[in-house]
Formats: C-alpha cells, structure tokens, sequence
C-alpha cells in the first residue's frame, strides 16, 4: 500500500502537478459555508443537541432551584422549633415554673417558650344532657407563649391571652375538624368538656407547629391543669415549645434541659429538627444524582442524534463528496471538513441549547415565585460536552466519506 501511494506521488511530480493542500482557514471557511448555506440540513442535524443542552442546563437548574426552596421552608418552618420533655412523667415539674421558662427564654436564639400539655381525648359535646352523644377530642393546653409558638391561623373568632392564663378562665379554641364535627360556626357558644363549660373564643384552621393540633381543641394551660384535677383516662403529657430564629435550633435544643432544670439535665430530653445544612445537602445529593443521569442520557440521544443525521447528511452529499476528490480533494480533507462541521453544529446547539435551559429556569422560577439558581458552570458544561459530542458523533460518518471512492462517488 505505501509502495503505491509512494509511486502515485511521483508520477503526478513527473506531471508537474502540485499535491492539494488545504490549510486551516480554508477548512474553517468550507465547514462554515456548507452549515450556513444548507439551514435546513444543518437544523435537522442540530435539533437533539439543542434538546440535550437545554435539558441539561434546565434539570439542573431547576434542581438547585428547588433545594433552595426547600432548605428556605425547611429553615422558616421545622428548623425553628424545638421540644422539650422529660424523660420520665414522673419527674418533678419544677423544670415548667416560671423561673425555669425565664432563664430559657433568656438564651440568645429563643424568640418565644411556653408550657404545654396534652390531656389526651376528653369527651365533648354542646349541651348537658348526658344522654347526647359525645365526641372524643383531643385536648391541649398551652400557655400563650406556647400559644405563639404553634401559632394557629384564626379564622373565626380570637386566641386567648394573659388574662384567660391568669385566672384560668374556662375558654377553647377549635380546629375546623373539631368545629365542624360539633356543628360549630361561630363564637360565643359553649362546649361541655368532661361536664364542664367552656366557651368557644376562635375556631382555626391551620397552625405553623405541632400539627397534631389540627384535629384538637386548645385552652389556657391553667385550665388545662385544673381539668385534669377533675381526673382522666390517660395520664397529662407536659413539654416546653420553643420557638427560635432561622438555624439556632441545634444549639437551643443542647442548652434547653440545662437552663430548665440545671441540677439535673439528663432528666429532660429535647428534640430538635436536623441540621437544615445537613438536610439540603441529602436532597441535594439526592436531587444531582437523578438530574445528572436524565442529563446525561438527554446528551447521549442529543450525541446518536447528530450522528445519524451525520450519516444521512453523509449519504445526501455523495456527489459533492466525489466531486471534491475528482478536482483533487484528499481523504484527510473531506474527513476534517465532515468533522468540524459536526463540531461546529455541536457547539451551536450546545450554545442555543443552554440559553434555552436558563430561559426555562427562568419562566419557571417567575411563575412559582421562586429565586432561579442558574450555574455559570452547567451552561459551559453543556457546551463543551454538546461540542465533543459532535466531534466524536462525526468520526464514523466522515471516516465512511473519506473512504469512498471518486467515481464510484461521481456514478450515484
């Protein structure tokens, strides 16, 4: 093979004609003018590049843009609640007197603390008449600052204060649930829990903390306490709510059983929500792992997409391929110009293909109130692997040209 081509060289030097060369340039100038002078083709061949870049861009975008959105909640919600409680019920309560709630109240983070306890279900009904039927309620007790901490959404009605706390007045407050199963829609109105009155001063229908509220009734904790004097089924659960600012949490949650009870800490336990940098790195790590594998496989199809229609483009241009090698083209010719154009085309569409991707994060994030996370870096990330892909989506196609031969190529 190279004694043939050594002695297909020198005859055409006998002949006095020079070898065809073809310098960078050119190549850059005969790749771009085959893109742009055929649209249509150069389109057909781009369009799942596009897809794939923008794909890529837009999941990940998107995905950031989320884990943002939840660790923003997780920290205005969750992340600012802590509970106290004992380890046993039957620990003295001298942990939940004033003093104790004032020194907890004076750390540096706590925005509200309350006492709290459950009762349990009690039997409640509207009238007195023991033969109507009762409805097992669940019921709370808290004390305003407690009452903050969970703070209920009042739809009907008000919340009670520091005067109903002080002097133990019989008042409740009822969850829509508990509302509406009693045939209450107003204020006013007196409820018989355990055979004792108390008014309906608010009916709520959505609380910030303790979600188990919802299906309860809340009353001032003195009168809470008073009625489980009266005794009960199940014995009175008592904690601490503590409200803190965004990320303080943590910490609260490891000096609240000292500034409660200082002589005995370990007898009370807090429970404190995870650490929300924690928590955005697992639905992060989580989020990446599924956005990165539909990214990549949309690159993947965008990379057999150009391929194909590579080929096809190949077997459309056998003429001018044959044509070119007639007046003098050689092999390594038409393999560079086929190349970059696929290399070219990648890179347009990975370009196009990115600016889509961070459009759409855009809209997304505009129509759902959101902050939009747009990495610089997955939009150069998306570029250059739509540019690689299209370099390597080429070789094949142009291997395959280079090796046909001119008349053959001339003859279809």
């Amino acid at each position: 093979m190279r004694t043939r081509r050594r002695k297909e060289r020198e005859e055409i030097g006998h002949l006095g004609i020079d070898r065809s060369r073809l310098n960078v340039r050119d190549l850059f100038w005969e790749a771009s003018v085959s893109v742009l002078s055929n649209p249509g083709r150069s389109l057909v061949t781009v369009v799942g590049t596009i897809l794939g870049a923008a794909a890529f861009v837009a999941s990940l975008g998107l995905g950031s843009t989320l884990n943002q959105q939840v660790s923003t909640a997780f920290d205005l919600r969750r992340a600012t609640e802590v509970l106290v409680e004992p380890e046993d019920q039957a620990t003295t309560e001298s942990w939940l007197h004033d003093a104790a709630i004032g020194r907890l109240t004076r750390l540096n983070g706590v925005v509200a603390a309350g006492r709290r306890t459950s009762l349990g279900e009690r039997p409640m009904r509207r009238m007195t008449d023991v033969r109507q039927s009762s409805a097992g309620v669940p019921v709370i007790g808290a004390d305003p600052s407690a009452l903050q901490v969970m703070a209920p959404r009042v739809t009907v009605g008000r919340s009670f204060g520091e005067f109903h706390e002080r002097h133990a007045t019989p008042v409740v407050m009822l969850s829509a649930t508990v509302a509406r199963q009693l045939g209450i829609h107003r204020t006013g109105v007196a409820v018989f829990v355990a055979d004792q009155a108390h008014t309906v001063v608010g009916i709520f229908n959505d609380v910030v903390r303790r979600p188990e509220a919802m299906a309860a009734a809340i009353m001032p904790y003195s009168a809470a306490e008073r009625l489980n004097q009266s005794g009960g089924s199940q014995p009175a659960k008592r904690d601490v709510l503590v409200e803190t600012s965004p990320g303080a949490a943590q910490l609260i949650g490891r000096q609240a059983p000292l500034a409660l009870r200082p002589e005995a800490p370990a007898e009370l336990r807090a429970i404190a929500p995870p650490d929300p940098r924690t928590l955005r790195q697992e639905i992060e790590g989580s989020t990446t792992r599924t956005t990165l594998l539909i990214s990549g496989v949309a690159l993947l199809m965008g990379t057999i997409s150009i391929g194909n229609a590579a080929t096809s483009g190949v077997a459309q241009r056998t003429g001018e391929i044959g044509l070119r090698r007639a007046v003098g083209a050689r092999r390594r010719h038409i393999f560079g110009q086929l190349v970059l154009e696929t290399t070219v085309l990648g890179g347009l569409g990975g370009g196009v293909g990115a600016l889509l991707g961070v459009l759409t994060i855009s809209i997304v994030s505009v129509v759902n109130g959101w902050t939009p996370a747009v990495e610089i870096r997955s939009a150069v990330f998306a570029c250059t692997a739509s540019t690689i892909a299209g370099l390597l989506a080429g070789l094949v196609p142009a291997a395959r040209a280079a090796r046909i031969p001119p008349v053959q190529a001339l003859q279809r």
